[in-house]
């Protein structure tokens, strides 16, 4: 017997979860029109859940699903701990639910596939720090500029300003301000840093783990350096 065209197979992926708190559409499209204009390349096609589980039952499922696209999010479905009696309506009308025990149990299993890697993670990240040479962008990056250090750290002596864009696959140093957004160990390198003398940057990211200007009020404007801990972001005063 020939082998099967298609095999299904256990996997974990990373979904963003948007957490509802109101059911007045008009107040839900402000707040997301004002987070994607933070960073809109970066939220492009993200793939979305829907938590409802802080709104009442009386949900329009069909609205939520369409404001979510109008945004150009990827819709996935809804979660949250709801009654079986909405996780089944949600069904008929023919929207996925994703259970929180789902949820859960990919989190254990991307938990413990971590573990298994722990090791070679650090062993790895050590060959490629060694690897990596700097590449070096003396001057202003201005809006509307992207820079992009490929299998390299990036050294910019002087700003990043707002609506500028910086990468590097290893580490990000800005001897200046950081307005713009910087994305640093852009393919896949968990111990990549992001350095800057003044930091008022619309959007950071490690590893794929990102944080907004909102989530930087502890040490704005202020020289930092920026890290992954536990896969968590965290920031520190550089003196």
């Amino acid at each position: 017997m020939a082998d099967a065209s298609i095999e299904f197979k256990g996997s974990s992926f990373t979904l963003s979860v948007l957490h509802l708190k109101t059911l007045v559409l008009a107040d839900i499209r402000n707040d997301l029109a004002k987070k994607v204009a933070q960073a809109p390349d970066f939220f492009y096609l993200v793939p979305i859940v829907v938590n409802i589980e802080k709104i009442a039952s009386s949900v329009d499922y069909q609205a939520i699903k369409v404001l979510i696209e109008e945004f150009n999010f990827t819709f996935v479905g809804f979660t949250g701990a709801v009654s079986k009696e909405q996780r089944k309506l949600i069904r008929e009308l023919g929207f996925s639910f994703v259970n929180t025990t789902k949820v859960e149990t990919s989190q254990k299993i991307a938990i413990a596939e971590e573990a298994l890697v722990k090791e070679a993670e650090k062993t790895a990240a050590i060959a490629l720090s060694k690897l990596y040479t700097d590449k070096v962008h003396r001057g202003q990056i201005r809006s509307g500029q992207q820079v992009y250090a490929k299998d390299q750290n990036l050294v910019v002596i002087g700003s990043v300003s707002a609506g500028a864009e910086v990468i590097a696959d290893g580490n990000i140093h800005v001897y200046g301000s950081l307005r713009g957004r910087a994305i640093a160990g852009a393919k896949g390198h968990h111990k990549a840093q992001i350095y800057c003398q003044k930091l008022e940057a619309e959007l950071v990211s490690i590893n794929g783990n990102y944080w907004l200007s909102e989530s930087m009020e502890q040490h704005w404007s202020s020289p930092v350096y920026i890290h992954l801990n536990d896969n968590e972001l965290t920031s520190s005063k550089l003196i």
